[in-house]
């Protein structure tokens, strides 16, 4: 995944922020037994123009933002609004790193394992225990996570809703 994010790096002409959210951040940073070829990038987290970034993309050989059927195998960025996927208006991010003109940003493991816990497929709870085992995360913060995406969920509408991971 390095080598991907530093060839769409060193082509940009203009500096590009992403901030990768799903199953990338792990990959970027180390997950080795979790593979997929998409990269997420979160739109609201995000800066970067563009006609440029998909101009990048399809010059080097990845899809940018596809909609529709996609070939297991192909490797491609997609951008993902606000809508199904919900993450807080306002979260604190980790920087994975710099790649030429691009810096790839991602939210905190607390918080990626907060919305992994959200959906609760086999592979995001395998992805929350990689997180904790990783990072050492507590899962007092994982409960804070979860209350702030209730809450902005909710707009705020919480006092009588209580939650446990113990």
């Amino acid at each position: 995944m390095d080598d991907l994010f530093a060839k769409i790096g060193s082509a940009l002409q203009t500096p590009a922020t992403l901030c990768v959210i799903g199953s990338t951040p792990g990959i970027a940073t180390g997950q080795k037994e979790r593979q997929t070829p998409d990269i997420d990038v979160w739109f609201a987290g995000s800066s970067f123009d563009v006609a440029e970034l998909s101009t990048v993309c399809r010059n080097i050989g990845v899809l940018y933002d596809p909609k529709g059927e996609i070939d297991p195998d192909t490797i491609y960025i997609q951008i993902i609004r606000p809508g199904v996927v919900q993450l807080p208006k306002d979260f604190e991010t980790e920087t994975i790193g710099r790649y030429g003109q691009l810096t790839v940003i991602m939210p905190t493991p607390d918080l990626l394992a907060a919305a992994k816990l959200v959906r609760s497929s086999p592979a995001d709870v395998q992805d929350v225990v990689w997180w904790v085992k990783q990072r050492g995360i507590d899962l007092s913060d994982i409960e804070l996570a979860i209350k702030s995406f209730l809450e902005h969920l909710t707009g705020r509408l919480l006092p009588r809703i209580s939650f446990s991971l113990s």
